[in-house]
């Protein structure tokens, strides 16, 4: 489950973002059942809160002031009000005895009832002092195991208010229709409507909070809030929705939005008009109509600023921004007639096609055209509707007028006067001079230009700030969290988007470094003449190291738990060679070919190189043969196991949504390749288990791992370059939602920024030390 303190993030305040880790480590505290540490911890931070509070008002205090000195001071000066004065004392006061009295037993729910307080404490304070709006939403922390992909399972239920002893007549004729989340994940257990297992998750939701009000309740119904139609999970607030779209009213005499004048048909009616996909009680069908969120409205406001006249924009907007969907948005409102779509990579003509369907394009008049898709290029420009046509950026630049060797060919597109070219996933192969021959032959002084792209840094050079947007994984993570901090029962846009983290592992065979002091996974997997591993035993040695349980390392295959977690993974080796040993050894393997399907998805490359990789455009059969693995008529994909391996095909302009972690065991080490690959996880995917809310990056080359991630927040790390407050703060709210965690010592920690950024210019001065001196022999040592 999410975290009760998101809302920490939200602050550029260093003290605020300093209390998030803090409390976290509450929360997995009491989630151990280890409560006498807990309330230890809540003391030490709500002291760290009561000075910050003295800080914010330049209160004058001695050097040495204790809490005590800190509290009377805040009460003089009646900067806190009596409420949470009282907590303050209390928890302090507690903090002490559990420190103190170490036979002292504290129960479960005394340590709950202070957890509660203290997360309510810390929302009045970024409310009142830091000018947020969050809202109360508490949840009991429950312990999470390490790799946990998918999110707990959500059930809608009903209650009402016991009256019988006619204490509680505001209640009388309400049902509240409330969720909860199961920490279960077997299939087998019982999950049908109203099941005794449904009404005990319930109830221990009811209780967390009917006992603070001392209101007697009844459960009468519970069920999964899964939507086999659309195949989501949904919410207790879009059954809200129904009802109150069907003018049922809300209970006006008592507190919460949930509560509604329904009797308990009226409410499960409500919930399967959810399930069916209707608006309304006995409504009609709800339109499947797509809205977009704030940041792609932002987007195409400020591209229309810039298209005023003719010019260049850059959208520089990371996977699952909705890059197609808000520029197809851009085109109807600006009611452009002739569009043009090119891309290096051809098979993102899906997405467009079936976006244009989602935006209800041909409603506004627009037709769509490509080789293979729609209308033919010359029945579009002959007629008057405005169109959009894709072309392949590879097509174009054959042509003998672009300088090209495949004949003359796409004249008509180059004689046609386009209003708009949307250039997409622009990263990709628009820097050779036929790219720019091809532009130059698209685009004329009148032209409007868009490029997009999640990972621009060879393109961002070239336009000034005013021409870029930008929308990276921090701010939409960050617009995640804000949302359900003040939003709490409003719809989440940004809910199915997952928190990606990333594991670091050290290869401990040090026989393997380069010159560079970096491990090369080039010589490690180096096949031989007859296509097998020149160092196979070295490599069977990994493979057996990372499927055995060690609670330092925690490799992600290391138990039985973590492989029913990371079902479907992407593998990147160096090349394709490399790709087709390490194939034939995993299926060889007692783990990985007894519990998965390995799918090699450049075995029918028949150059080496990565560069004919790199250019081969990866066809939809490339996509479709994996999820043929990953799902088929017999098994769902909770039921099957896969490893992708390739080198870099399906790492840009494709969706697998089952995929649920990237390993990297290849040496690149380009900030562009490497980021178009590593989110490749974090495609939303809902089953019947639950919803992807965490996907991961493995990397078995941490120094490479922490350069890239620093780079993407433009952080200088050469040995002797100095780092802004600016870029330090950049990456201190990266590892904030996109954690680091790595071998440090004994164990694996989380990195903070001060120790990143030391990391990586120790080794940065330690390569150049290197390149000066001859190379030490490393004794070869065992995985």
């Amino acid at each position: 489950m999410q975290s009760n303190f998101e809302f920490l993030k939200l602050n550029v305040d260093d003290d605020l973002q300093g209390l998030y880790p803090l409390a976290v480590q509450i929360e997995k505290s009491y989630a151990n059942e280890m409560y006498t540490p807990t309330l230890n911890l809540i003391r030490t931070s709500l002291e760290h809160v009561a000075r910050m509070i003295a800080d914010q008002h330049f209160l004058d205090l001695p050097f040495n002031s204790t809490f005590n000195d800190v509290l009377r001071k805040l009460k003089r000066e009646h900067l806190v009000p009596q409420k949470f004065l009282d907590i303050f004392y209390d928890l302090k006061n507690k903090g002490n005895e559990a420190a103190h009295e170490s036979l002292t037993q504290f129960s479960k729910q005394e340590v709950l009832k202070a957890l509660n307080e203290f997360y309510e404490t810390l929302v009045w304070l970024v409310n009142t002092e830091y000018d947020q709006k969050v809202q109360l939403n508490f949840q009991e922390p429950v312990k999470e195991q390490l790799y946990q992909t998918m999110a707990e399972r959500k059930l809608v239920y009903v209650q009402t208010a016991n009256n019988s002893d006619g204490m509680w007549p505001a209640y009388e004729g309400l049902e509240k229709i409330g969720e909860a989340s199961s920490p279960e994940y077997e299939m087998e257990t019982d999950w049908s409507p109203n099941s005794n297992y449904l009404r005990q998750v319930a109830d221990k939701r009811i209780k967390q909070y009917m006992k603070t009000s001392g209101v007697p309740y009844m459960l009468e119904w519970a069920e999964l809030a899964w939507n086999k139609k659309k195949h989501e999970w949904f919410h207790d607030y879009d059954v809200h929705e129904v009802l109150q779209r069907s003018h049922y009213d809300k209970g006006d005499k008592v507190t919460g939005a949930e509560w509604f004048k329904i009797d308990l048909e009226t409410a499960k009616k409500a919930i399967a008009a959810v399930k069916e996909g209707k608006s309304a009680i006995d409504g009609p069908q709800q339109e499947n109509q797509i809205i977009l969120r704030p940041e792609q409205k932002k987007a195409v406001e400020q591209t229309q600023k810039i298209f005023k006249k003719p010019g260049k924009m850059l959208w520089n907007a990371k996977m699952r921004f909705g890059k197609t969907v808000a520029a197809l948005q851009l085109i109807k409102e600006e009611k452009y007639k002739k569009v043009l779509i090119m891309t290096h990579r051809p098979v993102v003509s899906d997405s467009w096609f079936t976006d244009f369907g989602k935006m209800e394009m041909r409603k506004a008049g627009y037709q769509y055209g490509s080789k293979n898709k729609g209308e033919q290029l010359g029945y579009l420009v002959e007629s008057e509707n405005p169109f959009i046509y894709f072309a392949s950026i590879q097509d174009l630049r054959g042509s003998t007028e672009a300088g090209g060797k495949q004949g003359d060919k796409n004249g008509l597109i180059f004689s046609t006067q386009w209003d708009l070219v949307i250039i997409d996933e622009a990263h990709e192969g628009t820097q050779t001079d036929l790219a720019h021959n091809v532009l130059h032959l698209v685009t004329n002084d009148q032209t409007r230009t868009l490029e997009l792209s999640g990972t621009p840094f060879n393109l961002i050079d070239d336009y000034d700030e005013d021409h870029v947007f930008t929308w990276d994984y921090v701010m939409e993570q960050e617009a995640k969290a804000k949302w359900e901090a003040e939003r709490p029962n409003e719809k989440n846009p940004y809910e199915k988007l997952p928190k990606v983290s990333m594991y670091t592992f050290a290869m401990k065979n040090r026989n393997y470094l380069d010159e560079q002091k970096s491990f090369n996974f080039k010589e490690f997997f180096r096949t031989k003449e007859d296509g097998s591993f020149a160092h196979e035993q070295d490599v069977n040695n990994f493979l057996n190291e990372i499927t055995t349980q060690d609670e330092k390392t925690n490799y992600p295959y290391s138990t039985q738990t973590y492989r029913d977690e990371l079902r479907h993974t992407l593998w990147l080796v160096p090349g394709v060679k490399e790709a087709k040993a390490l194939t034939d050894l995993l299926r060889k393997h007692p783990v990985f070919g007894q519990e998965y399907k390995i799918i090699n998805v450049v075995d029918n490359d028949k150059s080496d190189t990565v560069e004919s990789v790199e250019n081969d455009d990866c066809g939809q059969s490339d996509v479709e043969r994996v999820r043929n693995f990953i799902t088929n008529k017999a098994y769902k994909a909770y039921q099957t196991k896969t490893i992708t391996i390739s080198v870099r095909r399906l790492t840009t302009g494709v969706n697998v949504p089952e995929w649920t972690a990237i390993m990297f065991l290849n040496n690149t080490t380009s900030a562009m390749q490497y980021l178009q690959a590593a989110f490749r996880a974090q495609t939303p995917y809902s089953d019947e288990r639950g919803m992807k809310e965490n996907c991961y990056i493995f990397d078995f080359a941490p120094d490479r791992a922490l350069t890239v991630m620093a780079e993407s927040t433009s952080l200088n790390t050469g040995a002797g370059k100095l780092v802004s407050g600016e870029q330090k703060e950049a990456m201190k709210k990266l590892l904030n939602f996109l954690p680091i965690i790595g071998m440090q010592g004994n164990g694996m920690k989380e990195y903070h920024v001060d120790k990143l950024l030391t990391q990586i210019k120790r080794v940065y001065a330690e390569k150049q030390l290197e390149v000066a001196s001859m190379m030490t022999p490393y004794t070869v040592m065992n995985f």
